[in-house]
């Protein structure tokens, strides 16, 4: 079955980036500091770590202690899979009662949907793609089309914010807000030792809207309360059973995108990296970088069952676009069933 699944925040949360603090068990990765940054929005494995977590709770077999039998283990693995997702697996692992996940997006109270608006696009208010060249030029990645003159100026930056996929327009609202809260943190190593005062960023998304994924699963639990991010901050999660087509089809025909003359390549989530990228067409791109987090669940102490990988993982940004071709090759199967590395065509048919 299909769900719609919800995801409201209680509070202001915090979801992790490489600017944190220094991790237990990981080697230094020069980014440790005392000011803590937050992503607005959680990540596709942050999404499928909450959804075991609730199908966990739902069949009464969620335990903080982690001390499960081997009956217990059994019934988690046909639940929830064996293992926490891992980055650096391609075949596709098995999650249980999850089958796929969609990419994230935003909705409000109306139920309009919100992603992250095409970095081409140079209206404000609007959708309106900036228009190419006729002729190629010669550049350091060889002859490719650029922009007509004016229709892009670096400086000024690119489309950003989110686009109202219901009614066609550019969200004009400030949907997150950034502040900074101060601390103690305990070290890890001695127990009731403290390391230092920090300060941690924390967002709050605007009141009315929520955080969305379409999940297509045996069964989720109607309501709950589940917790995610660094805060473990509490949401709201409901899941209710649709007949919604997948996002990446709404997206593909939206009036707006279809019409456009030029063919681009939109990235509708994040897209890994298993090898650089060789650019050869105008494209706008924005990075980041990510590092698994598992579940040990065999761990004697609390703070040793989450374990963070030494490797660290390069992404493209959602909203990232790429005139022309796609420059990506098909993508592993694992990354694409929790909602990375979904790539569409819009227009030039």
């Amino acid at each position: 079955m299909r769900y719609l699944v919800k995801m409201t925040p209680l509070e202001p949360y915090a979801f992790g980036t490489d600017q944190t603090f220094a991790f237990h068990g990981v080697a230094a990765t020069g980014k440790e500091t005392y000011f803590v940054r937050s992503n607005m929005v959680p990540e596709q494995t942050t999404i499928l770590g909450m959804l075991r977590y609730i199908i966990l709770e739902m069949e009464g077999l969620l335990k903080t202690d982690f001390q499960y039998s081997p009956e217990e283990r059994a019934k988690m693995t046909s639940c929830i899979g064996p293992e926490s997702f891992r980055l650096s697996e391609k075949q596709k692992q098995d999650f249980g009662y999850i089958h796929e996940i969609s990419p994230l997006f935003l909705m409000d109270e109306q139920n309009h949907i919100y992603i992250k608006n095409p970095f081409h696009n140079k209206d404000k208010n609007r959708f309106a793609p900036m228009e190419m060249m006729e002729g190629a030029v010669e550049t350091s990645n060889g002859r490719i089309r650029l922009p007509k003159a004016g229709e892009y100026l670096a400086k000024e930056g690119h489309g950003n914010g989110y686009y109202d996929l219901t009614d066609g327009t550019v969200c004009k609202e400030e949907l997150f807000r950034s502040d900074i809260v101060s601390g103690n943190r305990k070290n890890g190593k001695e127990e009731n030792q403290e390391d230092s005062l920090f300060k941690r960023e924390v967002i709050s998304l605007k009141k009315g809207f929520s955080f969305a994924v379409y999940v297509d699963a045996e069964r989720l639990p109607k309501s709950t309360i589940a917790y995610m991010g660094q805060k473990k901050s509490a949401f709201r999660v409901t899941a209710k059973v649709t007949e919604d087509q997948p996002i990446a089809d709404q997206v593909r025909a939206h009036q707006a995108f279809a019409e456009q003359k030029e063919p681009w390549f939109f990235a509708l989530s994040d897209i890994l990296l298993s090898d650089p990228v060789q650019y050869d067409s105008f494209c706008i791109v924005e990075e980041k970088q990510i590092r698994n987090l598992e579940t040990v669940y065999s761990a004697g102490k609390h703070v040793q069952r989450l374990k963070r990988s030494d490797r660290q993982y390069n992404l493209i940004q959602s909203g990232s676009v790429f005139h022309a071709h796609c420059p990506f090759e098909q993508a592993p199967e694992n990354w694409c069933q929790i909602g990375y590395n979904q790539v569409i065509r819009l227009g030039g048919n």
